[in-house]
């Protein structure tokens, strides 16, 4: 029973990493899209009130999987969990960057944002190798 429960939790823990990667690909292209409004490229309903409450909307279904990663294999006071709460606290941080009233950018938090966010995707992915080992 022992092995089947191991073989379970590292199959969950690689969808958990895959599911990691794909939302780190995706925050990456709302910072890409914060410049192509500010350079006045996108389309016109394409706002930042509109692109942050996507990508809060983001942040909160990837927290709930994570959640239940965590809650599951009762890693509640981890490492894990907390390189992702910080990951999350970074990600969070990031809207900041931005005046939603004046749909205006700050291209220097943003950047700061990003090099923090960065910081902890790499504390979270080292984690997680000590997790499958």
């Amino acid at each position: 029973m022992k092995l089947e429960t191991n073989k379970y939790r590292i199959l969950e823990t690689n969808v958990l990493l895959e599911r990691f990667l794909t939302y780190r690909e995706v925050f990456t292209e709302y910072f890409k899209t914060m410049k192509i409004i500010e350079r006045g490229e996108a389309l016109r309903y394409e706002t930042y009130a509109r692109l942050t409450d996507n990508y809060i909307s983001n942040i909160h279904r990837f927290i709930r999987l994570c959640n239940s990663y965590i809650t599951k294999y009762q890693l509640e006071d981890s490492l894990i969990a907390q390189s992702l709460d910080n990951y999350f606290i970074d990600l969070i941080d990031a809207i900041n960057c931005l005046d939603t009233e004046h749909n205006l950018l700050d291209r220097l938090s943003l950047e700061a944002s990003k090099a923090k966010i960065q910081s902890h995707e790499a504390e979270f992915m080292n984690t997680i190798n000590f997790l499958v080992k």
